[in-house]
């Protein structure tokens, strides 16, 4: 079959699963669109639309297994995929930015600085800190969610409290991430 096909197929799965009638489907469809694009510019994301089509199009990649298996409105499992790409979309935003503080000349250099700055404060945890944080954010997809899971038992801790425990390391290495980026620009500067 062709890739043309299969997205025909996927997307005919998908209004069907949105409603048996074909022209609720389409009415719900638009309302999800709607909703999504809203969602995403109410959470300063730079392009809704195209963030609201990368849903869709997760959402159709996996279609069979949600027809078969997914239980209630999905309007909360778009909404669920939506928030997985904010968070996504707000990663990449900070890493740019912090790019750009580094160099914001734009010059085509290694941002040098953000890599000195991560090692400095990586430092400032002890040794099990720093390999906890690394092996957090290991792996991709269910491996990810199957290594904390692991993590959490070998600490003897609930997810919850290791996903508590990260948040705070996370929030110390970025203030001393940007307490470190600006010391070194204010250093290039002099």
């Amino acid at each position: 079959m062709t890739k043309d096909r299969l997205t025909e197929e996927a997307f005919n799965k998908l209004l069907a699963w949105l409603s048996p009638e074909r022209e609720v489907a389409a009415e719900t469809y638009n309302k999800i669109q709607i909703r999504l694009i809203k969602i995403f510019s109410a959470n300063g994301c730079g392009d809704p639309e195209n963030l609201t089509n990368k849903t869709f199009d997760r959402i159709l990649s996996k279609i069979d297994w949600l027809t078969e298996n997914y239980v209630g409105d999905p309007l909360h499992y778009f909404c669920a995929v939506a928030r997985n790409i904010i968070k996504e979309d707000y990663r990449e935003r900070v890493v740019t930015k912090a790019v750009q503080q580094v160099d914001p000349v734009g010059e085509d250099k290694e941002p040098e600085p953000l890599y000195q700055c991560l090692d400095e404060c990586m430092e400032k945890f002890s040794r099990h800190g720093q390999l906890l944080l690394i092996s957090y954010y290991e792996e991709q997809g269910n491996k990810k969610i199957v290594n904390r899971r692991k993590l959490a038992r070998e600490l003897g801790i609930t997810l919850t409290a290791l996903r508590l425990r990260v948040f705070h390391m996370r929030n110390q290495l970025k203030i001393c991430m940007e307490i470190c980026l600006q010391n070194s620009v204010a250093h290039e500067t002099l």
